[in-house]
């Protein structure tokens, strides 16, 4: 039986200010006639905004509610407030403000109040406060502060902040923020403990419906089972498979969402539903309203600097994932994929970054086969930022140098061309990088172009462009990282398995450069593509035999296909 699609969804703006006196944003999604029907207050998640929650207030109204979702003020989004300031403290100001609204506009004065991750710390103080709240569900829920920061930083921040070390501003997962102001208010108000969240469950006289992860590197199931404890009317609910990032998996967004309509149904009506029987929004609808929230957050100026400053910056951290073992897992496939370096193979690296890939071949592949006889292979890789491709040089000669010693050459076995230039141009002759990217056609053997398209503009034309200058019987590799990636679990086994001091200040690093990569994405500067997605365009320019692939961590998604 197939899905009931629900169309005549509205989302209204509406302003309405907090204790303070600061604007809150929020939109209000429902039916036309549903003018009775209850309200769900979703919150926002750490770091991100009310359109992240597009998709779940889209169900929810789909199946019988009605939807307020808003940004929290002193934070990422259209509310008032920099992030700079943010603290647990005003956000539970915030869900008593959008309780206020409710009431005075709508004359609702009951709701089911929902969180995600950090936000869930806010929404149980606010559900023990209010009485208001006649259910709360949680997803992925962070019970303990004190441990997830332990957990992500591998450092007892809080712990550390108490004993009197200071921090300033430090950026949080892509946003900066004053971390001795967060802390002082959450140590004050005594958020940052397990023992915290159980005591304000405890006080909480409404059903609590608990999602937990199976599978969070954050969050330990031992700790959401302790604060159930003291709270019979908590029920948990675990997403089987899942990690803190619970979008990352789309059957596991999709089967979540199901979930929660379903538990919030049996809250506010008499006739349960199962979940094969929860209705969809129709996608162009919520298509259509993501369009239109993504173009005003791209209004908010987040990121100073050009597109080559930021990435230059980011290909600076990058070079830990060298050590990373799910990183040289994803190398060999996309190794395996372009197949052996032939002679007189000419290789193209499409954003060879800071070279990584190209170590790879030069270790890897050449080794095999030292091209005593005949011409040699060529690799050319071609990157935006000058740092990129500097460090990309040294790396590749001093690979190149050490593959000679090794094989007892006084040739090198492979030559190494680069240029600096803009691959968003690639093939537009009234572009500067594009009068400097002028290839004949079928000019190359093998092409890998490793986790750029989500970057640029226009990928598809990119996409064209490589496969006009590609070989007939060649080979190509793109590869993306996936919608809502979650490097959480590749973080936790780097930093606890083997990593030194400086690696782990590093893999921080990335983390915090990671989640500004989040951060453009959802403005839609950069888009991640799902398996199909990236099929879908690859086949689209021509290329046949198309393959796709899992890889890093199944957090990225790597297609193989020849011309």
């Amino acid at each position: 039986m197939s899905d009931i699609q629900v169309s005549d969804i509205i989302s209204e703006q509406v302003f309405y200010p907090n204790c303070d006196g600061k604007k809150i944003v929020a939109y209000v999604d429902s039916r036309t006639g549903d003018e009775d029907a209850p309200f769900v207050v979703v919150m926002p998640k750490y770091g991100e905004t009310k359109k992240n929650n597009l998709s779940l207030a889209y169900y929810l109204v789909s199946n019988g509610f009605r939807v307020i979702r808003f940004d929290f003020t002193s934070h990422f989004g259209e509310s008032d407030g920099a992030m700079l300031d943010f603290t647990l403290s005003e956000a539970v100001g915030n869900v008593t403000a959008t309780l206020d609204f409710l009431e005075r506009t709508y004359g609702c004065e009951q709701v089911t109040l929902l969180a995600n991750s950090l936000s869930s710390l806010v929404a149980v103080r606010a559900a023990s406060l209010e009485r208001r709240v006649i259910h709360l569900v949680s997803v992925v829920g962070v019970v303990n502060l004190t441990h997830t920061l332990v957990k992500v930083y591998q450092d007892d921040l809080v712990g550390g902040f108490i004993q009197g070390r200071r921090y300033g501003v430090l950026d949080i997962l892509g946003h900066e923020v004053h971390m001795d102001r967060f802390f002082e208010a959450t140590v004050r108000d005594e958020f940052h403990r397990l023992e915290d969240m159980a005591r304000d469950i405890s006080r909480i006289d409404a059903p609590i419906s608990w999602f937990p992860a199976s599978n969070d590197a954050w969050v330990r199931m031992e700790d959401v089972q302790y604060v159930a404890r003291g709270n019979e009317q908590m029920s948990i609910h675990p997403i089987e498979g899942a990690m803190h990032e619970v979008r990352e998996s789309q059957d596991t967004a999709e089967r979540s969402l199901r979930m929660i309509v379903k538990v919030c149904r049996a809250r506010h009506f008499e006739e349960p539903i199962s979940i094969e029987e929860v209705k969809v929004p129709d996608r162009r609808t919520l298509f259509g309203q993501n369009r239109i929230e993504r173009e005003r957050l791209r209004r908010i100026k987040v990121f100073e600097g050009s597109e080559t400053d930021f990435w230059g910056q980011y290909l600076d951290k990058y070079r830990v994932m060298e050590k990373i073992d799910d990183f040289q897992g994803y190398l060999d496939l996309v190794g395996d994929l372009m197949g052996a370096l032939e002679q007189d193979d000419i290789l193209l690296d499409a954003g060879c970054g800071n070279g990584l890939f190209g170590v790879w071949v030069l270790r890897d592949l050449v080794q095999k086969k030292a091209f005593q006889d005949g011409r040699r292979p060529v690799y050319m890789g071609i990157e935006l930022t000058a740092s990129g491709l500097g460090e990309a040089i040294e790396k590749h000669k001093t690979a190149r140098d050490i593959l000679a010693e090794t094989h007892e050459r006084h040739n090198p076995a492979v030559d190494l061309v680069y240029a600096r230039a803009d691959l968003e141009e690639f093939g537009d002759r009234r572009k500067t990088w594009g009068k400097i990217l002028q290839f004949s056609d079928n000019c190359f053997d093998k092409i890998v172009c490793s986790l750029l398209l989500s970057y640029l503009d226009k990928p598809e034309r990119l996409l064209k462009q490589l496969h006009r200058v590609l070989q007939p019987g060649g080979r190509i590799v793109v590869s993306s990282m996936k919608p809502f990636c979650d490097l959480s679990a590749i973080y936790r086994d780097f930093i606890e398995q083997k990593a030194t001091k400086s690696e782990v200040e590093s893999a921080r690093e990335l983390l915090r450069a990671a989640g500004a990569i989040k951060v453009k994405e959802e403005q839609g500067y950069y888009n991640f593509f799902s398996a199909e997605q990236l099929t879908e365009m690859v086949e689209g320019a021509g290329f046949r035999r198309v393959q796709c692939f899992a890889s890093l961590g199944n957090q990225a998604n790597v297609v193989a296909a020849i011309k």
